[in-house]
């Protein structure tokens, strides 16, 4: 297993972490929720402090997290799995995007930039050979 491949598969694993904690925070529970962020920052310190940085590390990271972080909320926090809130930049930019006259359904827009994103993320992890 390369670098590349090692170092992406732990990025995922912060994003769950990350989603998962948050989840955790939406619904009171603050203890798990400090425990899975300490845990996330524990484990970026560790990968910063054993592999050398790639600028390519930061955009798997940035599409790992937009196709699978809110659908591990959502189930976690008990939304409809699908659902994007507002209360973050990227829900608003997305549900400002989603409201243009020339966007019917904005929930299959959002689908297709996630499934667009995982198979970028995806095409990257089978075929980059760092």
């Amino acid at each position: 297993m390369t670098e590349f491949i090692i170092v992406s598969l732990v990025l995922l694993g912060i994003i769950l972490l990350d989603s998962i904690g948050d989840a955790f925070r939406a619904n009171s529970r603050q203890n798990l929720h400090h425990l899975m962020e300490t845990v996330g920052v524990a484990t970026w310190i560790a990968i910063w402090a054993l592999f050398d940085f790639d600028p390519l590390y930061i955009v798997m990271y940035v599409t790992a997290r937009i196709w699978i972080f809110d659908i591990v909320f959502n189930i976690i926090a008990g939304n409809k799995w699908s659902y994007v809130g507002t209360s973050s930049l990227y829900g608003r930019i997305l549900n400002w995007f989603t409201s243009l006259p020339m966007v019917r359904e904005s929930g299959q827009l959002i689908w297709v930039l996630r499934v667009l994103a995982l198979i970028w993320w995806t095409a990257w992890l089978l075929t980059i050979r760092v």
